[in-house]
């Protein structure tokens, strides 16, 4: 009868009669995609930084289109970087909030325990974080044309193998989708690399820097932010943002580029068939992709800098990019 008159959904009156009688029920829902009842907020977020016009600035978001300020470039390797990136965005201003849902323990069994375990409380502990933020899109084509290489769809094959073995599939999953995609191990080690390449040049620690990557084929994604994540003054300094202009960001990713291509473990590390937690790396460790995981959505997994640089049995995304630039650097010291 409540229903009829109000017009409510059947869920929110489960939620009311749960708070009124304390009884357990689950009033707060989990985020994943369609037909689960779940909230993607990645889907939104995307929109929102690539819609065509963007939001007037507000006092908790603030964003403008920036740029590597290659247009019109023929001179390598910046013209090959340049085809590469499809745009950047600049968030001046971004607000986050964090809440607390619950914890478990990792094991198979493990159950959700909520943050209120009566079941009564009508809020959730939260923080309130205010920050700034890099947007970085790759060209679809080229993305597409290099997701359906036969290499990169066997390589990404055998951690897809891992990731459905691995009792942090369900979890992963809500972040990566159901099946994961080539982009997404690209996108999400480009976010890492690209982290620690700015922790260098922009002054933020790493651990004070965090990501969000939006690599779901089936949404249209294929970008990545990269934004402060703490709550004092270190959050807000413009440092980020300014690093992210022309032309400091294209020379940020040519350095990154070149120092992904080595790493002191390797070749031990660039030939890996499977390390860190539940084998879910290929090409990443301590040495030359991993982060604070408090930085990281997935836990330092589902990383691969093969697929940025190129490996024997891989093509990397900027394979060709990197080999313009050690080819100009060469011309130049050659004379």
């Amino acid at each position: 009868m409540v229903q009829e008159d109000t017009g409510v959904t059947e869920t929110l009156l489960d939620q009311l009669v749960a708070e009124a009688t304390g009884s357990p029920a689950s009033p707060y829902p989990s985020a994943a995609g369609p037909g689960t009842g779940k909230v993607d907020l990645s889907r939104d977020e995307w929109d929102a930084f690539t819609a065509a016009r963007l939001p007037e600035p507000a006092k908790e978001f603030a964003v403008r289109r920036g740029g590597l300020g290659l247009d019109g470039e023929k001179e390598e390797p910046w013209a090959a970087l340049d085809a590469h990136i499809d745009g950047v965005v600049l968030a001046d201003r971004l607000r986050e909030v964090r809440a607390l849902t619950g914890f478990r323990r990792h094991s198979l069994t493990g159950a959700l325990v909520p943050s209120d375990t009566s079941g009564r409380l009508r809020w959730l502990p939260a923080t309130e974080v205010y920050g700034e933020g890099i947007v970085l899109s790759l060209d679809e084509q080229r993305l597409t044309a290099w997701e359906a290489d036969p290499r990169v769809r066997a390589h990404v094959q055998g951690v897809r193998a891992d990731l459905d073995v691995s009792f942090r599939g369900e979890q992963l999953a809500e972040t990566a989708g159901d099946e994961l995609s080539p982009r997404f191990v690209l996108l999400h080690t480009l976010a890492h690399l690209l982290i620690r390449q700015l922790s260098f040049e922009s002054g933020y620690t790493t651990a004070s820097l965090r990501e969000r990557v939006y690599g779901r084929p089936e949404y249209q994604q294929r970008g990545l932010l990269v934004y402060t994540a703490t709550g004092d003054a270190e959050g807000t300094l413009g440092g980020l943002v300014r690093q992210g202009e022309a032309p400091h960001l294209a020379e940020t990713l040519l350095r990154m580029l070149e120092a992904a291509a080595w790493c002191s473990a390797d070749p031990l590390c660039v030939e890996h068939s499977g390390q860190g937690f539940g084998n879910l790396n290929r090409a990443a460790c301590h040495a030359c992709t991993l982060l604070p995981e408090t930085s990281c959505q997935t836990g330092n997994t589902l990383l691969d800098r093969a697929l940025l640089v190129g490996s024997d049995h891989v093509p990397g995304y900027f394979a060709d990019v990197l080999t313009a630039g050690r080819a100009a650097a060469a011309a130049t010291a050659l004379g």
